[in-house]
């Protein structure tokens, strides 16, 4: 923790201010700036959080409508956005790959 910040409380033009010393206040407006950086990073989470609670409500969804023996991985690829359900060994991983 940094030092206590000194301060005055001084009348300007009949209102009542505070005066601070030039580099406390650059530590006030340095810790703004990080409290605000914090912030937006926790509005990212959140967002990410719910975007992901609403695709695995999707995945629900479509585990719970398959039939016993269909194959759901195209759609919950679509749903989970994977560039790799392009690779059929994902969408149909009963076949087995040979090798050369």
């Amino acid at each position: 923790m940094g030092r206590k910040i000194d301060r005055r409380t001084v009348i300007v033009d009949g209102r009542e201010m505070v005066a601070i010393a030039p580099a406390d206040f650059e530590r006030l407006d340095a810790s703004r700036r990080q409290v605000g950086a914090r912030v937006a990073r926790v509005v990212r989470l959140r967002q990410e959080l719910h975007d992901a609670h609403a695709r695995i409500t999707r995945v629900r969804a479509i585990l719970t409508d398959a039939q016993p023996a269909e194959c759901v991985c195209d759609r919950l690829a679509a749903v989970l956005g994977d560039e790799s359900a392009q690779d059929s060994s994902l969408t149909h991983p009963i076949r087995s790959r040979r090798r050369s």
